[in-house]
């Protein structure tokens, strides 16, 4: 358990320093390389929090990365009509957009529900509950770490 611990403030520490550079441009690989440090410790985190046997992990991971892969597909289509500007659309268009984006919530509140069926299969109730406090709590330590890093 404290092998997992360090590990995640290792990858943590290093991943924030790589942001703390700040001004200097990160190239792809860079970039890809800080994801998937993060990931990695994400990972260590959450099945360390939650007791993944070597098993439940096996199985587990997999679907967690194919459901992140179609919510992510959801939010960049979401993205693309937050990025437009409001001043060059007519209220038609702001009124479709506001319904895909409402359809896109609830394609995502789908996903959940199907992906939360599919991780019972794996994990119990009581881990799954674990696993979403603890990615929430993973989220406020890295946001927290980047914050102190900016300072």
């Amino acid at each position: 358990m404290k092998v997992t611990h360090l590990l995640f403030l290792f990858l943590l520490l290093t991943a924030s320093s790589a942001f703390a550079q700040g001004q200097k441009k990160e190239t792809p690989e860079e970039r890809k390389a800080r994801i998937e440090k993060i990931e990695s410790a994400k990972i260590a985190f959450i099945t360390d929090k939650i007791n993944l046997t070597g098993d439940q992990a096996q199985r587990f991971w997999p679907l967690y990365q194919e459901y992140d892969r179609r919510k992510n597909e959801l939010r960049q289509k979401s993205r693309s009509y937050r990025d437009e500007s409001l001043s060059n659309l007519t209220d038609e268009q702001i009124e479709a957009g506001l319904q895909t984006r409402l359809s896109i919530r609830q394609r995502e509140l789908e996903l959940d529900k199907e992906y939360m069926d599919k991780y019972l299969r794996i994990i119990t109730p009581r881990q799954l509950a674990l696993f979403y406090r603890s990615e929430r709590e993973f989220t406020k330590l890295l946001l927290e770490r980047l914050q102190t890093a900016k300072k």
